[in-house]
């Protein structure tokens, strides 16, 4: 499971940092799904014009595409299996 530690660098900004915790590593799928429910605790902030929020939602969307391509490719790789 990853859980949500503060990052004391740049002032304070309020960041937050995910490290998992357990010793088994989990697939790209279950790193998706948790990128996508992080996803949308940032959609109303955005749209209430939270510059912060904005931004860590751009990063999550380029984080989410990076795992869709890395999952898509596992399935095509097992599938051949």
């Amino acid at each position: 499971m990853a859980s949500k530690q503060s990052s004391s660098g740049s002032g304070g900004s309020g960041q937050q940092m995910f490290v998992r915790q357990s010793p088994v590593p989990q697939s790209k799928y279950a790193d998706l799904l948790a990128v996508i429910e992080e996803l949308g605790k940032d959609i109303k902030p955005t749209y209430a014009g939270s510059r912060s929020a904005t931004e860590r939602l751009k990063r999550g969307i380029l984080h989410a595409r990076a795992l869709v391509r890395e999952c898509l490719i596992e399935t095509e790789r097992s599938a051949r299996s």
